[in-house]
């Protein structure tokens, strides 16, 4: 689970709008990735990293975070069912460099809600996102060489995950060597 931290006043912050996967869908999901991972080696997700990105922000200063928090804050869902069901790459399974889980159920209310996102970041002076968004949950990040069959074939029937949608999280990431750290800024 992310911790919270405060916003210092003298460094940039790299952050992202992002649903963030509640227990027991995150331990469904650390088990399928436990059995993906010898097929393959991948720059596997963590735990800790297990989202679904709204709106990545990149690196900002205090003040400006401190503005997508006030336009944040007032934002309210109605919870909802997501359900992820199958497995895709981003550009194409070919030549994969992103390896990713998405679903039916639930992404018309992602994508709704990934758009009150960005048009209240945007509002607040930031710029807008342009690219369309495509909920999907990244498991993996590759060198684009193809995958091997094993893996391929582990993909094609992914167990089913679900949850209770009832919000979303401001995040800060923090890289380093051993990977991200993810630490909610609260709202």
């Amino acid at each position: 689970m992310p911790t919270t931290i405060s916003v210092s006043q003298d460094d940039r912050i790299r952050a992202f709008a992002t649903v963030n996967i509640p227990e027991p869908a995150a331990s469904k999901l650390v088990a399928f990735l436990e059995n993906l991972k010898p097929l393959a080696h991948l720059r596997w997700v963590k735990r800790e990293q297990l989202h679904i990105t709204l709106r990545f922000l990149g690196e900002q200063t205090p003040e400006a975070i401190a503005r997508v928090k006030s336009a944040l804050m007032p934002l309210r869902i109605e919870p909802f069912e997501v359900e992820l069901s199958y497995t895709g790459a981003f550009p194409n399974l070919k030549s994969p460099q992103i390896l990713w889980l998405s679903g039916h159920r639930g992404m018309n209310e992602l994508t709704a809600l990934a758009k009150s996102v960005n048009e209240s970041i945007a509002a607040v002076g930031l710029s807008s996102e342009k690219r369309d968004y495509r909920p999907h949950l990244t498991l993996a990040r590759t060198d684009g060489r193809p995958l091997p069959p094993a893996l391929m074939k582990m993909l094609q029937n992914p167990p089913p995950i679900s949850w209770r949608c009832k919000g979303f999280d401001l995040m800060r990431s923090q890289l380093t060597p051993q990977g991200a750290i993810y630490t909610k800024i609260p709202l």
